[in-house]
């Protein structure tokens, strides 16, 4: 178990970067930081050092882990449903994984220069009848999956671990500036702008699946 008091969160936008720490046990409290424009890869990583070193010293603690937010306008959504019928009378977890899983190997497949990032499953068809949320213990001999993934360029995200490699911090999980903004939004939240979406992260709200990027 970590024994960090401070969780980081840093968004690399298309030409500047925002960061916030937060202190696990005063949540109302956080800091947040933003770094100059950007033109280019030498740039961003000078910017993302001096974020880095910003967020050192107003916490007193090494950052050596990160979740991190990304907005690319090369990021993609794609949508794919899956089926199957269903031997056994009750609807089990397993089958949903097991399409999750059917699914994403279609993308892996078909779309090798590109890392999932969010996988949202869209709606559930069970029995010819749509349901937006899983229903609980429900008879099942057939079910669909409309899901939505997410991905962004695998170059992408290859530079960008990279870049944080260099600094010795690891990369916890990344995430859709983009998506996660919508999320927001959708929800009502009295929130503004990048402090929107860094909070989002923080709080981890189950409001979509998300993927670790291995």
């Amino acid at each position: 178990m970590s024994d960090k008091k401070f969780q980081t969160v840093i968004d690399c936008g298309f030409s500047k970067i925002r960061a916030g720490t937060f202190n696990k046990e005063d949540k109302d409290t956080p800091f947040f930081i933003e770094s100059n424009f950007y033109t280019d890869q030498l740039n961003l990583k000078f910017e993302i050092q001096k974020i880095i070193t910003s967020l050192e010293k107003h916490t007193n603690e090494y950052i050596d882990k990160i979740d991190l937010m990304v907005d690319s306008s090369k990021m993609i959504s794609i949508s794919i449903s899956v089926s199957k019928k269903i031997e056994e009378k009750k609807l089990r977890e397993d089958n949903i994984l097991f399409l999750i899983q059917e699914a994403k190997q279609q993308i892996l497949k078909y779309y090798l220069n590109y890392n999932i990032t969010h996988i949202i499953i869209n709606n559930y068809k069970i029995d010819n009848i749509d349901y937006s949320e899983l229903p609980d213990q429900i008879d099942c001999q057939f079910i669909s999956l409309d899901i939505i993934f997410i991905c962004l360029p695998s170059e992408l995200v290859s530079n960008l671990k990279n870049i944080f490699s260099e600094l010795n911090i690891l990369i916890n999980q990344i995430t859709c500036s983009s998506y996660a903004k919508s999320i927001n939004y959708k929800n009502n939240l009295n929130l503004k702008g990048e402090v929107l979406s860094l909070i989002l992260v923080l709080k981890k709200h189950q409001l979509f699946l998300m993927i670790m990027i291995n």
